[in-house]
Parts: C-alpha cells; structure tokens; sequence
C-alpha cells in the first residue's frame, strides 16, 4: 500500500465527500507519525515532539469525525495511540525541564540536575526502543489498512455527505461548547484548565483540518481570524499545562531522588519561578478567552 505523504498540509478538494475527507486527513496524518520515525530512533527531541503532535493530530480527526467512524476497530485503534503517545510523553516532559533547569538562574542543585538528565536519558531510550517494535509497525499498518477499507462502524444516519457541510456543523458546534466552558477561566484549578485546553486543542486541529474548503473571501477570513484568536488561548492554556507538568515532575523527581533534602529544595525553587510566569499567563488566558468568544463565528 501507497504511504501518505509527509507533508503537514491537509488539502482538501472542493465538493468532497465526509468519508473521503476523512480518509484524506488520516492518510496525511499516519504519513506525518511515519515521518518522525527516524528521528525518534536517533533519540531527536524534535522528533519526538512532532511524532506526538502528529498522534494528538490523529487522535482528534478520530474524535471529530467520530458518528462517521466509531465502532470496535477505532476503539482498538484509539488505545494503540493513546500507548504510543504515552511512550513518548516523558522524553518531551524532561527535555522542558532539562532545558529550563539550563536557562534558569535557580537551576536547581547539582542533584537534581544529574536525576533529570538521567531520567531524560531513559525516557528517550523508552521512545526509541518504542518505534523499533513490531506493536509501532503493526499500528501503522492497522491504521492505514482501517483508513482505506472505508467499512466503519457508522454511528449515526444523519451526518452530511458534503464534507463541507459537515465542517460547518462540527466546527459550530465544537465552538459554542467551547465558549460556554470559558466562563471564569480564572477560577479553574489546573485539572479543569487542562481539559479546557484538550478542548480548544481539538478544535484548533478540526479547523486546520478543513481549512482548505473555507475558500470564500467571508467564509476563509473568518476561519483564520478565528483560528488566530484560538492560537492565542491555545499558547497561554499551553504555558500554563506546562508549569503544573513541570511542577508536578519536579516533585516527583526529588521525591525518588537519593538526595530528598537537597532535590526537594531546588525542585520548590523551580515551582517559586514557575508561579510568577503562572499568574502572568492566566491573564493573558482569560484575555484570550474573551476576544475568543467576540470573534465571528464560522456558519454566521
């Protein structure tokens, strides 16, 4: 079978079909993981982050077009990438924190710099031990060979043939929940920020998705201010996911460190930084959520 290409654009052709819309996206999607494969073998840090966007990217399309595809083998599917991401999440976690305990002025002590390169070593170790298994192979070929039988499990009677109609409802509606869940975004704890942001997240991926077939001169300028206006909330939700991630591994760490006293302390030091840069990008969070919700919408 033909491989997808590895390019990050998703082109859509005019007067597609939902289900041929689908498989264009996916097709493109494995493509992307399959292009990362070598770089996570050689242990990459780049590598690894754009493998895991691109199973993120993968795991949305699953989502949004989920009444046209659900059924047993995208459930099966859904867990293998949810595994695959997960190998390769704690490689990318300490190479932030190994980064920031560089960069930093209160770096941390000598302890808990050598725990964290260590841990990262063996993560990235995980991740590229990972990519050389037959599962990796075998999820690929599952994936491409589900993608181009067509034969889902549809879940509903109701969705669009017109692959255009259907981004309209779905990128409407995705819209609307997300907004309503905006209100007070500064009173969230950081679990309810997250999911917040898991949500903007896949709304953010539909639209790119389906971005080539808002071609109108109205319809196109509205998907990309929106888009803009996403990014923004997106990038301050991120910076905020990041901090409790790293303040949460921190904490882990020098709990297992042989070292406690002196990891634990360098590890609050990091937190004290991180808490600064917290209330700085939770302003500009519920900022973006604001000029969010007054954007235009899709399907006005």
């Amino acid at each position: 079978m033909r491989k997808a290409p590895a390019t990050d654009d998703i082109v859509l052709a005019p007067g597609i079909s939902t289900t041929d819309a689908f498989k264009t996206i996916a097709g493109t999607l494995v493509g992307l993981i399959e292009a990362q494969r070598a770089a996570v073998s050689k242990r990459d840090p780049t590598g690894v982050h754009q493998m895991r966007i691109a199973l993120r990217r993968t795991r949305a399309a699953i989502s949004v077009f989920a009444d046209l595809v659900d059924g047993p083998e995208a459930e099966r599917i859904k867990r293998q990438l949810k595994w695959l991401t997960g190998r390769l999440g704690p490689a990318r976690d300490l190479h932030l924190m190994d980064l920031r305990l560089q960069e930093t002025s209160k770096g941390g002590s000598d302890t808990l710099r050598k725990q964290v390169a260590a841990d990262r070593s063996r993560a990235f170790d995980i991740a590229s031990r990972t990519v050389a298994y037959k599962r990796f192979e075998k999820l690929l070929d599952d994936l491409r060979s589900w993608i181009a039988a067509g034969d889902w499990g549809q879940t509903s009677k109701d969705i669009p043939e017109s692959a255009k109609t259907f981004a309209k409802q779905t990128l409407a509606n995705r819209a609307n929940r997300l907004i309503k869940k905006l209100d007070r975004l500064d009173e969230l704890d950081d679990e309810q920020r997250h999911r917040v942001r898991i949500a903007a997240k896949k709304l953010y991926y539909a639209a790119g998705f389906f971005e080539s077939l808002f071609t109108g001169p109205r319809s196109g300028k509205r998907l990309t201010s929106f888009r803009t206006q996403l990014k923004e909330l997106l990038d301050a939700l991120g910076a905020l996911n990041d901090a409790a991630v790293q303040r949460e591994l921190a904490a882990r760490i020098a709990s297992h460190s042989q070292h406690k006293a002196a990891s634990a302390a360098a590890a609050k030091e990091l937190v004290t930084v991180d808490d600064a840069a917290t209330r700085k990008q939770l302003k500009a969070a519920v900022k973006a959520a604001s000029r969010l919700a007054d954007a235009p919408r899709f399907g006005d």
